[in-house]
């Protein structure tokens, strides 16, 4: 029992400390080629969500509003390649893709990253609609910014965090972050919070 009341109160604390550490990610883009205006809300909507369990809230800015003495406690800039519509999309296997990539130098990673929407098209096939086509987008960005804020080359078994995505990944209804990757993303205290939850809600 004492155990049990120790563990709903760990959660109890650590919902507490997300919410009192939630922290303003700024998101630097251009609108991406060929994307409509509900596709692109799509978009940040599908980053916003994945993102918020780590304890992120999203500003988008265009790469053109950067101003001195704007503060955020981080900050992406994101780049799209190609074209993101799917008419004339030509399916390619799942295996030949590689859909975004992150600027890493000397070891070190850089807040810049690039989506290949060619490529997602090309994944997704012309039969996927804009909103399909922005929740994809959204997820793709969020496995990158994970790399950023996470400051981590590393990927996961399962999730937005693992390695490759298939197509039905970016089709399916639902798709998240496992606890693992959203702790890798948390601030280190709440993030240690987290693990000493869960481990004693196992016990």
């Amino acid at each position: 029992m004492w155990l049990t009341l120790r563990a709903m109160a760990l959660v109890l604390f650590v919902s507490v400390c997300v919410r009192a550490q939630t922290r303003t990610l700024a998101v630097y883009s251009d609108t991406p080629q060929d994307l409509d205006a509900g596709s692109t809300a799509i978009m940040h909507g599908e980053v916003q969500r994945l993102l918020a369990p780590a304890g992120f809230d999203i500003v988008w800015k265009k790469t053109t509003e950067r101003k001195a003495g704007e503060d955020f406690e981080a900050v992406v800039v994101a780049s799209f390649e190609g074209s993101c519509s799917t008419v004339a999309a030509k399916t390619i296997p799942v295996a030949a893709v590689s859909l975004a990539d992150t600027s890493i130098s000397d070891g070190r990673i850089l807040p810049f990253f690039r989506v290949d929407c060619r490529r997602l098209s090309q994944l997704l096939g012309p039969q996927a609609d804009s909103s399909v086509i922005g929740r994809a987008l959204g997820r793709v960005m969020a496995h990158e910014i994970y790399h950023i804020v996470a400051r981590t080359t590393q990927h996961h078994d399962t999730g937005v965090a693992k390695p490759a995505f298939s197509s039905r990944d970016l089709l399916s209804a639902r798709f998240d972050f496992d606890a693992w990757s959203l702790a890798r993303m948390r601030p280190p205290s709440v993030a240690r919070i987290d693990q000493e939850s869960s481990e004693n809600a196992g016990r």
